[in-house]
């Protein structure tokens, strides 16, 4: 069997396949020979998918460049899409980007995964493969509504054959972080649904023999390190801890033992909060293979749709991804 994934379904493919038997389309040049890394994201409206995705990206290829590696679009597909709908609203227009379309709106760009090849790398037999990271991600509204009709439940399908899903939770919806955090940031914008909503819908799409793993990631982290600056004691002790693994930023570097750190961190901080439904759903979902992490995208809250004046400043946001890459000895080496 290859180690290679149908792009569109995340489903497994048998060697030599030139087209999907699942969608009927032409897979790329050569791609039961690689090695994919299928990641499905999903988030309430307004948890951050968005802007994770535009700066993960740009992270990855400074990454890859750390290594002496390029990250580059593997179809024209991906490279428009990219450019047009992530890269040029955030980096050129330095502006929050559109809202993610409804899968049965008209211009719903994500129903194609983004592909990124990430160069060639060992296979677990030694052997040099292309390896692909393949992205895909939902609305939150198509998430805040459980399926109904299977056609709609077949949509939603890639979830259960993802490598890694990644969930982002925005903390803002925790009311007490909204009391707290009022007048310390500009405008915290519109709140989508409940996080915890929609978590329960994809949990229930994950619910099979062999969930994938699940990444729990709390986004817009910078505005949960603002509440340092509240004055409550107890945050002042929580969030003032300079040792804290969740305050350090390892950079271009990653190794389990700091993310198992930041995991039980996480975990104390949700405690605090009170979300105990959210460990509990995560310890239910992916008890061998869950993990929270903690990410900021821009690393200041932007005004309305204006970024901060001081740039983009991304905290931690390839964390979850290389949770993955890793595993398989991708960018796994340490650089300076």
């Amino acid at each position: 069997m290859t180690m290679a994934k149908c792009p569109w379904t995340f489903k497994p493919l048998e060697d030599g396949a030139t087209v999907s038997p699942y969608t009927q389309r032409e897979l790329p040049d050569g791609w039961t020979d690689s090695v994919t890394h299928c990641v499905a994201m999903a988030g309430a409206r307004n948890s951050g998918k968005s802007l994770y995705t535009a700066v993960m990206i740009k992270q990855l290829k400074q990454l890859a460049h750390k290594h002496n590696r390029s990250v580059q679009p593997a179809d024209r597909s991906t490279r428009e899409r990219y450019e047009e709908v992530y890269e040029k609203p955030l980096f050129e227009e330095m502006r929050a980007m559109d809202p993610t379309p409804s899968a049965v709106a008209t211009d719903a760009y994500q129903r194609d995964p983004l592909i990124f090849e990430l160069g060639k790398w060992p296979d677990p037999q030694g052997v040099e493969r292309m390896n692909y990271l393949v992205f895909r991600d939902v609305a939150g509204e198509d998430l805040e509504n459980p399926p109904e009709s299977e056609a709609d439940r077949e949509n939603l399908a890639f979830f259960t054959y993802a490598d890694l899903v990644i969930f982002l939770f925005d903390p803002l919806r925790v009311k007490q972080i909204q009391d707290y955090i009022h007048g310390l940031i500009p405008n915290i914008g519109e709140l989508g649904a409940d996080s915890l909503s929609v978590l329960d819908n994809l949990l229930d799409l994950l619910d099979t023999d062999t969930p994938p793993p699940l990444a729990v990631t709390i986004s817009k982290f910078d505005t949960v390190q603002k509440l340092e600056q509240v004055d409550d004691a107890r945050w002042k002790k929580i969030m003032g801890n300079k040792g804290a693994a969740f305050r350090r930023d390892t950079g271009w570097n990653f190794n389990d033992s700091d993310r198992h750190m930041v995991h039980q961190e996480a975990h104390s901080l949700l405690s605090f909060l009170g979300a105990h439904d959210l460990i509990n759903k995560l310890g239910a979902a992916a008890p061998a293979d869950g993990s929270f992490f903690v990410v900021s995208a821009l690393g200041e809250a932007p005004t309305g749709r204006k970024l901060a004046r001081s740039g983009i400043a991304p905290y931690r946001v390839l964390d979850p991804i290389r949770w993955l890459l890793s595993r398989h000895g991708v960018f796994a080496q340490e650089v300076s």
